[in-house]
């Protein structure tokens, strides 16, 4: 029985990709216009990865009020929040920006630090109800609307391994008695290190006690955020860089410039679609774009292969009959190429969760555009460069 094989495009076509290389650049030198534009009029939504600030990621039992969330984080002074769903109704992710220091003294990473744990604190204050009245030295009288199971405590205090910390439970079983040993440091004691004990100790109570529970949580501090930004220009940079050669030696040189015109040609508009859409830009996006770059610039190398083949068969030829005949004949690989890599990318982009969903949206818009440059940019620039047709070796002459 013969098998039916579905074809998105027939086996011949003589569509005239050339003829419509000056609408082509237009578009594009528009578009990078307006990407420029974009980018300096807008910016770019830069993730905490590349500016600094914290992520924290908690989980509710019951689907999360937003609203109860958001009003306690921005009642803490970390100035702007951003509270959202993240991947499912009980999950939700909470953004705060970096905290600036007011003076030399204090260390930039460990505001983030101390922020993200007044948001833990509040957050697991709230979702517990309880409250503890501490008298500055050893005791502690922790009440709460509800039951507090004495093992519960007595099990997270552990983690402490003190043996006078201990935990008990009076006639009233919505209160509990929490009694602090004496520390000593460098054969010394006082108030700061009682006090600094009793916040160790309280926070890992709330957290036990809590409805809601932290996920994850990401801090990244301005050096380290500067380190990302170097880093990731460079990456982008640096494959260029090595596209630039390896296509060099594979084929002419016109062909290297034309190749690299096409990716620097995708990477603006990507930038662009960045500034428009305000999709957070962080390390996944720039993954994103070396992955694009890397899709891109293997498109464009079938379609450049397959020119060599027909410059090396038809000399005589006309070069943009040539061009057009090479770009129809990889056209069938090329549309069942990225159809297949689109079905993959929009699932993901759909079911891929809160996390992947910037990811999906780049590389959705970056297999287009790669598409695009490939057919309308980096084979008709070939006609601009002047390829020595005479370098080709003989083969059969058309």
């Amino acid at each position: 029985m013969a098998l039916a094989f579905v074809r998105l495009v027939p086996n011949e076509t003589s569509i005239g990709f050339v003829r419509l290389r000056k609408f082509g650049f237009a578009f594009s030198v528009l578009a990078i216009i307006g990407s420029i534009a974009a980018f300096f009029a807008l910016g770019i939504n830069l993730g905490i990865d590349f500016k600094g600030g914290g992520n924290i990621e908690v989980r509710t039992e019951q689907p999360a009020d937003l609203t109860r969330i958001g009003t306690i984080v921005r009642g803490l002074g970390l100035g702007e929040v951003e509270v959202r769903e993240f991947g499912s109704p009980t999950e939700v992710l909470i953004r705060f920006e970096r905290q600036e220091a007011t003076d030399l003294s204090q260390n930039e990473e460990r505001l983030q630090q101390q922020a993200a744990r007044k948001v833990h604190v509040a957050l697991y204050t709230s979702y517990s109800g309880i409250e503890m009245i501490f008298d500055g030295d050893q005791s502690v009288i922790i009440s709460a609307p509800i039951a507090l199971g004495l093992d519960k405590g007595t099990e997270a205090l552990s983690v402490f391994g003190l043996e006078d910390l201990t935990l008990s439970q009076g006639d009233d079983i919505n209160a509990l008695q929490l009694q602090l040993p004496v520390v000593v440091q460098d054969r010394k004691s006082g108030p700061e290190l009682q006090q600094q004990l009793y916040d160790q100790v309280s926070y890992k109570l709330l957290e036990t006690y809590s409805t809601l529970s932290s996920q994850r949580t990401e801090i990244v501090g301005p050096k380290v955020s500067g380190e990302l930004v170097r880093s990731g220009v460079t990456a982008v940079l640096g494959a260029l860089f090595c596209m630039l050669i390896y296509i060099w030696l594979r084929f002419e040189w016109q062909f290297s410039v034309g190749a690299v015109i096409a990716l620097v040609h995708d990477i603006l508009l990507t930038i662009g679609m960045f500034s428009l859409s305000r999709i957070e830009f962080n390390l996944a996006s720039i993954a994103a774009i070396l992955t694009i770059v890397g899709y891109s610039m293997n498109d464009t190398v079938v379609v450049y292969d397959r020119i060599r083949e027909k410059m090396r068969k038809y000399k005589k030829m006309p070069f943009e009959d040539l061009i057009d005949l090479a770009i129809n004949k990889t056209l069938s690989r090329t549309s069942i190429t990225s159809l297949t890599t689109l079905l993959a990318l929009v699932s993901l982009y759909f079911l891929g969760g809160e996390a992947l969903r910037g990811f999906a949206a780049t590389m959705i818009w970056g297999v287009i555009v790669g598409t695009y440059s490939s057919i309308f940019i980096a084979a008709p620039i070939l006609l601009l460069l002047n390829v020595d047709r005479s370098e080709m070796g003989d083969n059969e002459a058309g």
